[in-house]
């Protein structure tokens, strides 16, 4: 019997392959220097420029989703075809008239007509065969590869970690997927909050739209229209747990801090002041106040995000206090 492994709540692939190629689960301390190193400190990091596009194609056509980019975590198994070496490529999973999907090798990122890559493609089309599309495009089906492939959907960076709210794992045998799992939409704002007064509150956050482009492809300021709901549903829980007794009657305060909320192994959120790192003593009052009230939602208030090594269990916030009230922006729009 195979045994079975939940991860951010989906049930996804067999424990063992999945065990084997995830590192440690963050810890607080990784969440935070990650925040300080991308948007405190400013380090380049160009781990995004090394994701590689995964396409779609059936019979000799390329099919092309609703707006959504997908990208392969690395993998060092996928690029090495027996003893030939593969360059960071383009992937394609193409369906045949069978309906069987299998795992193809479409070109490499750069230098594709260079001597190099030109002897690469013909030598992988002499060994594993090829598969002929619309145009001059050849496919080669990547039979070297037995594996876990994991793939993440329009990724972006944030604390300085790779992540996405849509997560893909599948199980690959010499080229064919024999066990997948369908995209898993890892909601920033978990149903509690999502789902929830879905038409309040909007009104006042005139700066984000839904837009439609021509070709009718989705814009993602879609994303941030519905990241800036979450926000404006979480200020209004985090102000009603709020208690007025709690703060000094003559308390005149605006100020902005930088944040972080995390959830730990209960699925209960907690709060970690970033910036400023010197708090006065009003500073400390209103923040274990805000952090109180943190503490009062409901459990997976919020999701997080997946990465590359899993489950990213954090957001990061502005947090404004003005006129006896918070408000808050997430540090992924800015």
């Amino acid at each position: 019997m195979k045994s079975f492994a939940v991860f951010a709540g989906f049930l996804l692939l067999p424990v063992f392959s999945l065990a084997q190629e995830l590192p440690r689960p963050y810890s607080v301390d990784d969440l935070k220097a990650g925040f300080y190193s991308q948007y405190v400190d400013k380090k380049e990091n160009a781990a995004l420029a090394r994701m590689e596009p995964l396409l779609s194609a059936s019979g000799r056509n390329f099919l092309y989703t609703f707006g959504d980019t997908r990208f392969l975590c690395p993998s060092e198994s996928l690029h090495q075809a027996g003893k030939l070496n593969i360059p960071p490529s383009k992937f394609v999973i193409y369906e045949n008239p069978a309906d069987k999907q299998i795992l193809c090798w479409m070109d490499v990122l750069q230098d594709a007509d260079s001597k190099e890559n030109t002897a690469l493609r013909k030598a992988l089309q002499k060994k594993y065969g090829s598969i002929p599309m619309q145009g001059d495009t050849v496919l080669v089906p990547a039979k070297w590869f037995t594996g876990q492939l994991r793939v993440l959907t329009n990724p972006f960076l944030y604390g300085d970690e790779i992540v996405s709210r849509w997560l893909r794992v599948d199980s690959v045998a010499e080229g064919s997927f024999v066990e997948w799992s369908d995209d898993q939409r890892h909601n920033y704002w978990a149903g509690s909050y999502l789902e929830r007064d879905a038409s309040m509150i909007m009104k006042r956050r005139t700066d984000s739209r839904v837009l439609a482009r021509m070709d009718g492809q989705r814009d993602t300021t879609a994303e941030h229209l519905e990241n800036e709901r979450g926000m404006a549903l979480f200020e209004r829980d985090i102000n009603r747990c709020i208690d007025d007794q709690l703060l000094p009657k003559d308390l005149s305060y605006d100020k902005e801090y930088s944040v972080m909320l995390y959830l730990n192994e209960g699925g209960k959120a907690r709060l970690s002041v970033l910036l400023p790192k010197e708090l006065t003593l009003e500073d400390r009052l209103l923040l274990t106040v805000l952090a109180t009230a943190v503490e009062y939602q409901p459990k997976r208030s919020f999701a997080g995000y997946v990465s590359t090594r899993g489950k990213f269990p954090a957001v990061y916030l502005k947090a404004r206090f003005r006129g006896g009230k918070w408000f808050f922006h997430d540090y992924r729009f800015e």
